[in-house]
């Protein structure tokens, strides 16, 4: 009789703990990915490009602020459609110039 009692405790003992094991998942490193993917470069930090990608994406960030200034300053409809119109052909030029220096930065790493 006690060695039943010794299995039948031993039994139930091994299957409480058995169930009371904690699992920790995997942590999603995903969103961490997405966090430095999107903050390599800021707006303002262009020290990952060459000199002349920086001077130009410089040069165009003054472009970009001088024209809100403008807008801001506009005092009828039709300046203020033209500047709009602008701003968005800058950031467009803007955009494209960063696509270009990234481009040219991945080359060099392979050269």
């Amino acid at each position: 009789m006690r060695k039943l009692i010794y299995i039948i405790a031993i039994g139930l003992g091994s299957a409480v703990h058995g169930y009371g094991q904690e699992i920790i998942p995997f942590p999603d490193l995903a969103i961490q990915h997405d966090h430095w993917a999107d903050e390599t470069i800021d707006d303002e930090n262009y020290a990952l490009y060459t000199a002349d990608y920086q001077k130009a994406l410089i040069r165009l960030d003054e472009e970009i602020e001088l024209t809100r200034q403008e807008m801001e300053r506009a005092s009828n409809q039709s300046s203020s459609q033209t500047l709009k119109k602008k701003k968005e052909a800058l950031i467009k030029k803007r955009a494209a110039l960063l696509e270009e220096a990234e481009l040219v930065e991945d080359l060099n790493k392979f050269y």
